[in-house]
């Protein structure tokens, strides 16, 4: 359908006059309303930016500060350098009008800190603890028990027959034969104490062993160590359960030993054709 301009123009001349489409009119405050939300938008966009910017430098000085805290604790970091010489000088105070203070420089973690002595007085070295084990030559020698000397027993010498044995108001008793060899207990007068004896018949007496613990004039005796031993008798050799000393040119001693010292000793002639 095809319509006039008239027409159309008549439309929408009645379209624009309708109530409908007029608008309210505008109250007598209007402008001031609009002006004064338009500053309250302004002022809350101001307060939110100054709120970001403040939380960002927070958050720098946070970071600055954790970083520096670290390398300070690795020992990387470092605050300033030292001046040494003609260029080095005194903090001064932030105080206007007082004098700066000399400053003092404290011991680095290189330098050992030390005590200093007042002028005049001198000092002297630390002493150095000693072993608190002595050596073998400085333990006490034993003296106790009878002697059993390099040459024998009491009145008993190596190299004696029974007779020359009976002379010397020695008993000897309780005999065991053996091939060559006897052996006896020999007690009586001329003895300190009762001792094992081995008489030979082509050699005479060729073994002595006391009953008690004795001593040689050495020193050494019942609980004497090997080391003692060896330290008294450099010629001294280890064997079996002991050590054989030599006691002159013709006799040598023989120790027995166990976990205590030295529990037996004997005394018997090079020459012996004894077994044992």
């Amino acid at each position: 359908m095809n319509i006039s301009e008239d027409e159309l123009e008549q439309r929408l001349r009645a379209l624009f006059a309708d109530e409908r489409l007029d608008l309210p009119p505008p109250p007598p405050d209007a402008g001031t309303i609009i002006v004064t939300g338009a500053r309250r938008r302004r002022r809350r966009r101001h307060t939110v930016q100054a709120v970001v910017g403040v939380a960002a430098a927070v958050v720098a000085v946070a970071g600055g500060l954790t970083m520096i805290r670290l390398h300070t604790e690795d020992g990387t970091a470092v605050m300033s350098a030292p001046r040494t010489g003609a260029d080095s000088k005194p903090p001064e105070n932030l105080t206007q009008g007082r004098p700066p203070e000399p400053s003092t420089s404290g011991p680095t973690g290189t330098q050992s800190i030390q005590a200093s002595a007042p002028p005049g007085v001198t000092t002297s070295p630390r002493p150095t603890r000693s072993s608190s084990v002595p050596s073998p030559s400085t333990l006490a020698a034993v003296t106790s028990g009878p002697l059993l000397a390099a040459d024998g027993f009491g009145k008993l010498k190596l190299g004696m027959t029974e007779a020359d044995v009976a002379d010397v108001a020695v008993t000897l008793s309780d005999a065991q034969a053996g091939a060559g060899c006897t052996v006896y207990k020999a007690q009586g007068s001329g003895v300190p104490a009762s001792a094992s004896v081995v008489i030979s018949k082509a050699a005479g007496l060729v073994v002595v062993t006391p009953d008690v613990a004795a001593h040689t004039a050495e020193g050494i005796g019942a609980g004497s160590t090997k080391d003692q031993i060896l330290a008294a008798y450099p010629a001294a050799k280890e064997e079996t359960g002991g050590v054989v000393a030599p006691a002159g040119k013709a006799a040598e001693y023989r120790f027995r030993l166990d976990q205590t010292g030295v529990v037996r000793t004997s005394l018997t002639s090079v020459t012996q054709d004894c077994a044992g």
